[in-house]
């Protein structure tokens, strides 16, 4: 039994550690996981919010309309129900000849201002016109108003309808999700650093029960997260042990449930985990552990990855990385239509059409037409790089022509960059592309009246492209980012800590 317990203890112990130390190494890609969790938390904790339905109807006008909002809409707090004053309407000819004449006023509905419905009712109309005014909340009527207006009679006061009151507050699970988001960077750190010292522990048998019970807490968590992924498909890579080894939500929960059995048969055996040092050796030691690892995470964090699993690390040809390879199986799509028939649809391909002659089917009313998948197809390593343009074109096949170097700036958000760093940029680009004679690409998630007011801010002399944030997250932990490259090659990376100056750049190409 002690040979039992001293093989798992190593096991998990070393697990734990490996775990730790391979997300410290890039404690910004774990934050970017931990913000993707809380937010599907939160947005899973939040009450479904209810549907508030108007319906404006006028017999003598034919008027019917309908308006529906979602509650959860921040804006939908009050409808308002109201008449213009009377107004006197002129309609002159082209010599400015009255021809017409009369008096009239407008009824509104609006939400918070935003405007429904209006229509005029002219104040000499012999008939009343009556309006039906009702709104419902998940079905349930909440308020009904019939409004009459003829001659001189209108409504003279302006009603209100608070909505506010029929939302659906949010638990203090899903507000709590939110308010972590901020603070994920240091949560991320503190967990890594909390794996590693826990297997450390372990493995020295130091604080025998107190590590057991943490670590039985820290996976039974861990196989909570797992097994929510797995179930629901929330977060497809569970980012375990970082893009080192990336796994399935699946792999991950069968991990955990492995580890699980491994602390449960720990905890039947602790009589068997004996301390290897002293409490005093012990203590300096795992102090010394907690010290190196947070200085460790803080240093990946400030400059970059010491060891980059990134697709875009350096060496790699992106170009290959972005293409198939001769013989993929390629992804076949047919056109479809829908078409209804009994309030169902149904889906038919332009062969079926004619021999089921749906076409002279006169009970068949189309609907649409779609692309529809009925092969998937291989996908390249990377299938989510792109530089467009702000018109939507995609440069990357222009990127990748030239078999010359080029500097790619990276920046996920422009308004949060470094600003020393952009200074940085906008003298390193211009002697780049005056002394090399050489393209600096630049490529951002943010919008491109953002990009304008940035490029006028710094007067960079290049125009920027657009890319995917999610992408432009995996392509270097950094914002802004610089990669140097040899057509498709990755050559170096910097980050916005260590960015580089011309003659620098020049050493590497050689």
């Amino acid at each position: 039994m002690k040979l039992i317990s001293n093989i798992v203890r190593l096991i998990t112990g070393l697990l734990f550690i490996f775990s730790g130390f391979i997300k410290l190494n890039d404690p910004i890609g774990f934050k970017i996981k931990l913000e993707e969790y809380f937010n599907v938390f939160a947005a899973d904790l939040t009450p479904a919010q209810d549907t508030l339905a108007i319906n404006i109807n006028s017999v003598d006008m034919s008027v019917n309309e309908n308006f529906r909002r979602i509650l959860n809409n921040e804006n939908v707090k009050k409808i308002n129900i109201y008449t213009s004053d009377w107004e006197h309407v002129e309609v002159k000819d082209d010599a400015g000849k009255i021809q017409s004449q009369f008096d009239k006023t407008t009824i509104f509905v609006t939400i918070d201002g935003q405007e429904l419905y209006k229509t005029d009712i002219q104040k000499d109309d012999v008939a009343p016109v009556k309006f039906d005014i009702e709104a419902k909340v998940a079905g349930k009527e909440i308020y009904k108003k019939n409004v009459l207006i003829y001659n001189n009679v209108k409504l003279n006061s302006e009603e209100s309808i608070d909505v506010s009151k029929f939302k659906k507050v949010s638990n203090w699970l899903s507000k709590l999700c939110l308010a972590i988001i901020p603070f994920a960077l240091i949560l991320a750190i503190f967990i890594c650093v909390f794996e590693i010292v826990l297997g450390v522990t372990l493995l020295i048998g130091w604080k025998r029960n107190l590590t057991l019970t943490l670590l039985a807490l820290m996976i039974i968590f861990f196989t909570f997260l797992t097994w929510y992924s797995a179930t629901y498909n929330k977060v497809t890579d569970c980012g375990c042990f970082g893009n080192a080894i990336p796994l399935t939500p699946w792999q991950s929960f069968i991990k955990d449930i492995v580890l699980c059995v491994f602390i449960f048969i720990l905890v039947l055996l602790r009589k068997y985990i004996k301390p290897l040092f002293s409490q005093g050796f012990s203590y300096g030691f795992t102090s010394v552990v907690m010290v190196l690892s947070v200085v460790f995470a803080v240093y990946c964090w400030y400059f970059l990855p010491v060891f980059n699993f990134l697709k875009f690390k350096e060496g790699n040809d992106i170009e290959k990385l972005t293409t198939l390879p001769p013989g993929a199986k390629q992804e076949k799509r047919e056109m479809m239509f829908i078409y209804t028939k009994d309030g169902k649809d149904f889906e038919f391909s332009m062969k079926e059409l004619t021999e089921k002659k749906i076409l002279e089917n006169t009970q068949y009313k189309f609907k649409e037409r779609i692309d529809k998948v009925i092969q998937e197809g291989d996908k390249p390593e990377i299938h989510d790089f792109t530089i467009a343009d702000a018109e939507g074109q995609d440069h990357l096949n222009e990127f990748f022509e030239k078999n010359e170097y080029k500097l790619l700036m990276v920046s996920q958000g422009l308004t949060d960059a470094r600003k020393r760093a952009m200074k940085k940029l906008s003298a390193l680009s211009i002697d780049w592309t005056e002394k090399s004679k050489l393209q600096f690409w630049a490529l951002t998630s943010s919008s491109p009246a953002e990009a304008e007011a940035i490029r006028h801010e710094y007067q960079f002399q290049f125009k920027f492209y657009f890319g995917d944030n999610t992408n432009l997250k995996s392509i270097i932990r950094s914002n802004p980012g610089l990669l140097l490259f040899k057509k498709g090659v990755v050559i170096k990376t910097w980050p916005s800590t260590n960015l580089p100056t011309y003659k620098e750049v020049l050493k590497y190409t050689k």
